[in-house]
């Protein structure tokens, strides 16, 4: 499924409506630029949206560690129910301070002329396949072995033209399929499997930890869908607005040497992190430790941010020129 011209002209027309009607994102929940030896009394608070399940706890756990404490910043962060450009207007209405999006909702959305910022890189897949991440599940009687037999699939997904979308695009161009051999059906991360399951779809895409907790249930993977894009690629991002960024630059580099921090510390010692991940996504403890973890490095990857807007235009998600050196900032 491409993003067609009236397609992408209401994504457009609606997120421009939202930055018309609130002027633009607001950094309402800060209260005051604080400093890093403040202390929780003098920290800046920033509210975070993150993706559910294991982003979510990556950022929980730099909280429970103390990284963002260190930095001199009180950050509340929330599982985000949405995904995709559909959760960006809550960011550019001072909902949030900071979210997390995929690269690809990031751009599209760069692209339309909003004001986003990337501060910091979010999730990344393995250099090998099987360390991915992600994982496309079908039942385990299904005559679907792999990309050769998507024809006619009805594929869940978390968002709609997200990198979804790269990954089904990507498929269709090496399979020398047409756009009608892969039907994306949008669904919660959660939903996607009891639809497998059912019959409501006939594979889905789903990221740790339901990539586990999916096969848990019996059902089977068939493609590793971020590492046949690229081995390697960043997939997420965390975003601020300008404003935001402008108003307090120093506090977008205080976050991002958190997450830096985080990303070093789940590095060092992942064992830990498998430990505490049960607490903070409700997990069993047996699946945390037999999900394949995410990667994650800190500082944006501007290699697969490129090559992320690359295919995108390729695809003609995207038309816009981006200037990577405006909106990378960490």
């Amino acid at each position: 499924m491409k993003l067609t011209t009236s397609a992408g002209s209401a994504l457009v027309a609606g997120l421009l409506t939202v930055t018309a009607a609130c002027g633009g994102s607001g950094s309402g929940s800060s209260e005051g630029s604080g400093s890093p030896e403040g202390g929780a009394a003098g920290a800046t608070t920033l509210t975070m949206a993150e993706t559910p399940g294991a982003p979510f706890g990556f950022v929980s756990y730099g909280v429970q560690r103390g990284h963002f404490e260190d930095e001199g910043i009180d950050l509340q962060v929330t599982p985000n129910p949405g995904g995709g450009t559909a959760t960006v207007p809550a960011l550019l209405q001072g909902d949030f301070d900071v979210m997390g999006l995929d690269l690809v909702s990031a751009l599209t959305t760069i692209g339309a002329g909003l004001p986003l910022r990337m501060v910091s890189a979010g999730s990344a897949t393995s250099d090998e396949a099987e360390g991915d991440f992600s994982a496309v599940l079908v039942k385990a009687d299904s005559p679907i072995q792999g990309p050769a037999d998507f024809d006619g699939v009805r594929m869940g997904v978390n968002a709609l033209l997200n990198v979804n979308e790269l990954y089904i695009q990507r498929t269709l161009e090496d399979q020398s399929k047409p756009a009608s051999a892969i039907s994306p059906i949008e669904l919660p991360f959660p939903d996607i499997l009891a639809a497998i399951t059912r019959g409501d779809v006939d594979a889905g895409i789903v990221i740790e930890p339901f990539a586990t907790i999916g096969q848990s249930q019996g059902l089977r993977v068939v493609d590793r869908p971020w590492h046949a894009i690229k081995p390697g690629l960043q997939i997420g991002t965390m975003v601020m607005t300008d404003q935001q960024v402008a108003e307090d630059p120093a506090v977008a580099e205080r976050f991002a040497r958190a997450v830096q921090a985080t990303a070093d510390d789940v590095r060092d010692d992942p064992a830990s992190f498998r430990a505490a991940l049960p607490a903070l996504i409700e997990l069993d403890p047996a699946l945390a430790e037999k999900i394949n973890l995410i990667q994650w490095r800190g500082a944006s990857d501007r290699e697969s941010i490129e090559l992320t807007g690359d295919l995108m235009t390729e695809y003609g998600l995207i038309d816009a020129e981006i200037d990577y050196d405006e909106i990378i900032i960490g």
